[in-house]
Parts: structure tokens; sequence; C-alpha cells
């Protein structure tokens, strides 16, 4: 296995770690990549969904290879305890997104400097508010497809503390569901709490909506199918003596399928409405439903993603698991569609050494999670051999390899991948799995 980095690489991913910026506002990030990766012979476009960056490598016709990062972080308070920690008041990089950027760049810099690197162009998108579920809208609105040659081919990887580091994990077929971000907002007078009787009260819609809306999974879909409806933000002015004249609710819906989305669609659409009314307010007056983002599913081409597990497996010697789709969502979904090309999106570990899969503390999204040490340069080695892979014509035709349509997919298709001999085994239910023992790998990030 070689896992070398750049010699800059270890200080700029310490410097984003320490320098956190939350979506649509990570000018300096972009800004420190677009000096590294200028300095590496790409080509730049600044600005792009505002604060995205674009970078191209051009060595002539052949394949066009794109790869996605993320530039945002996530408004937490970090508590990692590392001496690299965020001194941001309230922001960390608490999913890995500047791990993302710094293995993207350094696996970039390592293929532009090879001298037999075959004819073709890599495309980098440095992406912002992934966290927000609407930057990539926002970059293809802004005419990204219009400023980049269209690539056959999509990378993005993602850290992850469910595996150890030196492994990489992946699914074919549908890896990621399909987001809904809706905004409820009550309105009313308000008043004094001491007279409860002399309105309604936003602040009570609000909580009996929030109890409805998590029965919906259990009671209103077939126990087969999968979904999640939370409730991850409840806003109110408040004081000891003020009942609230307003109160917003953030629902956030999590699918596979597109029937099982339109049946929680409707069935939020009418808890919101008959909660209204009980608590006597107006539907469409006091009380407004917005839909304010849609993220579809994340779709692997299967035949791509196994030639690029073999590319893993036989360079650099990995483990490698096929796991389970998750009910996590990314909105690389909407660069690939405005695309039209293939997409391979893959997990890298970044737990403990010689670990278990399956949940684990501190996870993602959490104020203690802080990958293991090894995992950047883990990334860099898996981005850098798939950007090979796919420059050298080994994973898809180019001008343009398609996506599978999933309405072609059979629902065995897309629920029984196979499991490699060291992954979870999957029982009845395509979420349940085995926890079994994974390969460690050589971790030495200074290997040759």
């Amino acid at each position: 296995m070689t896992l070398r980095l750049p010699d800059w690489a270890p200080d700029l991913y310490q410097i984003l770690h320490r320098s956190p910026e939350l979506g649509f506002q990570e000018h300096r990030t972009a800004g420190l990549l677009a000096e590294v990766l200028g300095r590496e012979g790409f080509t730049l476009t600044r600005g792009i969904g505002g604060t995205g960056l674009v970078a191209v490598l051009d060595r002539g016709p052949g394949p066009v290879v794109a790869a996605r990062a993320e530039l945002d972080a996530l408004p937490l308070q970090e508590r990692t305890g590392s001496d690299f920690a965020s001194t941001v008041d309230g922001v960390m990089h608490a999913c890995g997104h500047d791990l993302h950027l710094v293995a993207l760049a350094g696996a970039a810099a390592q293929v532009a400097s090879r001298p037999d690197l075959p004819p073709g162009r890599i495309v980098l998108i440095l992406q912002p508010a992934e966290e927000l579920g609407s930057g990539a809208a926002r970059m293809v609105e802004d005419g990204l497809t219009e400023v980049v040659p269209h690539p056959d081919l999509l990378l993005s990887q993602h850290v992850s503390a469910m595996a150890p580091v030196g492994v990489l994990v992946s699914t074919p077929g549908t890896a990621l569901a399909a987001a809904d971000t809706i905004t409820v907002t009550a309105r009313a007078p308000g008043g004094h709490t001491g007279s409860p009787d002399s309105g309604p009260d936003p602040v009570l819609f609000a909580a009996c909506l929030t109890q409805r809306l998590h029965t919906v999974v259990g009671r209103d879909l077939p126990p087969f199918e999968q979904a999640v409806v939370s409730v991850p933000g409840i806003a109110a002015p408040s004081a000891p003596g003020l009942r609230a004249p307003r109160a917003t609710l953030t629902v956030n819906i999590r699918t596979f399928e597109e029937r099982v989305r339109k049946t929680v669609l409707g069935r939020v659409d009418a808890l919101v409405r008959a909660e209204a009314a009980a608590a006597g307010l107006a539907f469409g007056d006091d009380v407004r439903l917005i839909h304010e983002t849609h993220v579809p599913r994340v779709e692997n081409n299967a035949p791509v993603r196994d030639r690029l597990t073999a590319v893993h497996r036989s360079r650099l010697s990995m483990g490698h698991l096929t796991v389970p789709p998750a009910l996590a969502s990314d909105d690389v979904s909407l660069l690939v569609r405005a695309f039209g090309c293939a997409a391979v999106y893959w997990f890298v570990g970044s737990g403990e050494p010689g670990g278990r899969l399956g949940p684990v503390r501190p996870a993602c999204h959490t104020d203690e999670y802080l990958p293991h040490p090894a995992t950047l340069a883990v990334a860099t080695a898996a981005m850098r051999e798939a950007l090979l892979a796919g420059l050298a014509g080994e994973l898809c035709e180019p001008r343009r390899a398609a996506q599978p349509d999933p309405a072609a997919q059979t629902e065995a298709e897309k629920a029984s991948p196979q499991n490699s001999s060291c992954g979870p085994r999957l029982s009845s239910t395509r979420t349940s799995w085995e926890y079994g023992q994974c390969p460690r790998g050589d971790l030495n990030p200074h290997a040759r």
C-alpha cells in the first residue's frame, strides 16, 4: 500500500480544521485550496455558487474525470481536545469536509506530477454548503455545467467512523437516501403566559406537531418500507412571561423510494393542517409550510463501482466492505444529474485500526468527532488511484457513460448487493447486519 502525502498536506489539514466556515461563507477555505491547486498547475474558476471553486487540469483529448469535495463546516462547538481544534466559536469540521478537501487536493497534485499521466482532463469541484443541502444546486444554477468540461465520471468520497481506518466501504446501486427539508412557521398575536386562554400558542402547536410527525414512519408506512422523519430544530422567542408570537420547526425527511417519499410528504402536509386547526390557527395564513430543499438519492453506477473496488484492492491492498444503502444524503447527486454522467461514491473508514464495522461514538456530526490520523493518507491514496484509473479508461468508456436507470432496476437488485467476505452479512432486512472483523492493512502514512 502506497500512502504518501504531499509535504503541504498535513499542515493544510490542520489549518482548515482550526478555521472552519459555515455554508456559503467559505471564502478563506476556498482561497487556501485555490492557492494550492494553482501551484499544482490547475486552471481555476472561483465564485461559482457564491464561494465554490472549480479547478481543471487539461492534458488533451481523453477521458474527463471529475471529483467533488465539500467546503463547509457545521454549527457545533468542538470538544475533541485536539491540539488543532477549531478556534471559531460554535463552528467545527464535524463531518470530515476538511479532510475530504485536502485528500482531493493531495491526490490531484500527485496525479498532476506524474510524467506518465495519460491524456485527459481532471475537473475538481469544491462545493459550498453541502450541509445546507443547497450548495450543489447553487453551483448548477450559477452555470457550473457551462464552464467546465462535462465529465464521463464523477467521484466522491466521505469519511465514516463506522469503519476502521484502512477500510473502504461502498454500495452498488442506491448508496444514499433522498432528503427533503421543510420549514413550518406558526404565528399568533402572542401574549402573557398568565393568560393562556387569550389566543393560540405557536409553541404548543410546534410541540404537538413534533410528536405527531414522529409517528409517520411507524403508523403510515408498511413495516418493510424505510424512511426517517425528524424535527432537528424548533425556534421561538423565549422569556418566562412570554407566550411566543411565533415558532418555527425544521422537518427533515429521508427516503429511498419516490412512492414512499410522496406518502411521507403527503402525511406531513396533512398533519400540519390538522394540528393548525386543532390549535386554532389558519393554515396558509397563521401557519405556513415551505418545502426548502430536495436532494435526490445518490446512485452508484454498479459496474463502475465494481471496477473501482478492484482497483483499490489490487493497488492499495485495502480492505473493502459492501454495505446496504444508508439513510444519509448528499447533494452531490444534483451534480451527477446536471452532468448526466456515471458516478461512484464511497466511504473511507476513520475509526481505530482493527475495529469492527458498526455504530460508534464519537460519530460524524458530533462535537467529539475527529478522524484517525492515518485517515488523510488513506483517503488521498484512494482518490489518487480512482483518478488515475478514470483517466486510463479503466472505469468507464469516455463520452459518456450513463447512470443506470433506477426505474429499470428490480427491487432485488436494489436490496441485495453482493457482500465481501470480511464485510457485513445482510440479514432479511437491508439495514440490518452482523458485524464482522475488518482487516487493518498497512496504515503507515509515509510508507513507500
